[in-house]
């Protein structure tokens, strides 16, 4: 298979399952955002090593932790990817999936600024018009809810920062989102140690069903983003942001028709505007397609 079609194809399972993930996450309310994330941290760096080990790759995470400069590299990277997973579980677990979803469509917008200002990529008139009308979307977002959407604003930055180092790097996913999460580990388990003493319901009811399922936190966590980091390093920055849409469009259906929340006329307008730039950017982004081939 071309490494373009992998790409496209990882690309596509990952923000599928980005799109769907609400649902599941909504199981662990119970649990603290923070403790939720530290679980995430905990289980996914553990079903990494077991992929790692199946894999026979073991010993080509033992080389990159010899590195310094990786080491540096993968904790400075890991910050901006927990801050996205910690407000996102906030914003799930606070009746705010809709609101949230805002932010995702957002986040393609800022990868062609981000792809424009570091990475010398093309901006054309068309994707300038519609970056300006997202702007003006989150203007009337915040005046619908009586504030700045900073949860969407929020997941939206971090992530761009971290796609945009994905793109930048060709160090082998597996073995770096290992060492990303396994710098974070021995925080997150000191933490849920620590929690576990004052609060019974860092592990739910502690039933062995409630333990199997904050263990399967770290496979929900790391299948889409491993499918993220392999579509990163094999297809163009935009080409990602065309892809992305079908995450906020899941989160936003699920929030709306599944969680029931309710939005205001002015938040429909400020989706509507969004749309508006997620159809002008992707006029655009086709005809830069056409033109190129």
């Amino acid at each position: 298979m071309k490494p373009h079609t992998y790409g496209v194809l990882c690309g596509l399972a990952a923000f599928t399952l980005w799109g769907i993930l609400p649902a599941f996450w909504r199981n662990y309310e119970d649990i603290p955002p923070l403790a939720i994330t530290a679980h995430r941290v905990m289980w996914s760096t553990f079903t990494l090593l077991i992929i790692l080990a199946v894999r026979g790759r073991l010993h080509v995470l033992l080389e990159k932790i010899k590195q310094p400069r990786i080491l540096v590299y993968s904790f400075l990277t890991s910050l901006p990817l927990i801050t996205n997973w910690l407000i996102y579980i906030w914003a799930v677990n606070n009746d705010q999936v809709v609101s949230i979803s805002l932010g995702y469509f957002i986040l393609p917008l800022m990868y062609i600024i981000i792809g424009y200002f570091m990475l010398n990529e093309s901006m054309s008139r068309l994707q300038m018009i519609a970056v300006g009308i997202a702007t003006i979307a989150v203007v009337v977002q915040g005046i619908g809810i009586g504030g700045l959407p900073w949860p969407a604003l929020s997941v939206a930055t971090a992530f761009a920062i971290y796609g945009v180092v994905k793109k930048k790097t060709q160090a082998d996913g597996f073995s770096i989102l290992t060492i990303e999460l396994g710098l974070l580990t021995p925080f997150a388990i000191a933490y849920i140690y620590q929690q576990s003493q004052v609060h019974d319901e860092i592990w739910l009811d502690g039933s062995p069903s409630s333990i199997l399922l904050i263990m399967l936190s770290g496979a929900a966590t790391i299948t889409p983003l491993l499918f993220f980091t392999a579509a990163a390093k094999r297809i163009p920055l935009n080409l990602i942001g065309m892809l992305q849409f079908i995450a906020p469009t899941g989160q936003f259906l699920i929030g709306l028709l599944y969680f029931q929340e309710v939005i205001n006329l002015t938040q429909v307008f400020a989706f509507t505007l969004i749309w508006i730039a997620i159809i002008i950017y992707s006029i655009s982004s086709f005809k830069i397609s056409k033109t190129n081939s």
